[in-house]
């Protein structure tokens, strides 16, 4: 990655850390509730704080557009549905359950192909814990 290129996506990375963060300043929730708009700021800086200290070692330009797209999606979906947290995925018709997807190695690569991109970092940071 050239110098010029990294310094591009520090400042797009930070920028939209930042972003994050005003949004969970302004943040109000859906019901009008104010421990629930306490509850959904508090959550929006917390996954932000997570995922970004998660992927901050990442070296790939590629995986670093990635994490850029789907925090700009993530974003947009909560601005759009007023709803901070992630949506449900419905899995494809032909998939096994995922209890029973773990043997086999086709239906895993579809598991993936179907998770949509607001949600790839979610589950990770899960499964990290």
């Amino acid at each position: 990655m050239s110098a010029w290129m990294a310094n591009s996506t520090r400042r797009t990375v930070l920028s939209l850390y930042k972003q994050i963060l005003r949004l969970s300043k302004s943040w109000t929730s859906i019901s009008g509730l104010q421990e629930d708009t306490l509850a959904e700021r508090s959550y929006i800086r917390k996954e932000a704080q997570q995922l970004f200290k998660q992927n901050k070692w990442e070296k790939s330009e590629v995986a670093v557009r990635e994490f850029i797209r789907e925090a700009e999606t993530r974003i947009g979906l909560a601005e759009h549905y007023g709803i901070p947290y992630p949506r449900m995925v419905n899995s494809p018709q032909n998939m096994l359950p995922p209890h029973v997807a773990k043997k086999y190695k086709k239906d895993n690569t579809f598991l993936s192909q179907a998770t949509p991109i607001y949600l790839k970092s979610y589950d990770k940071s899960k499964t990290d814990r």
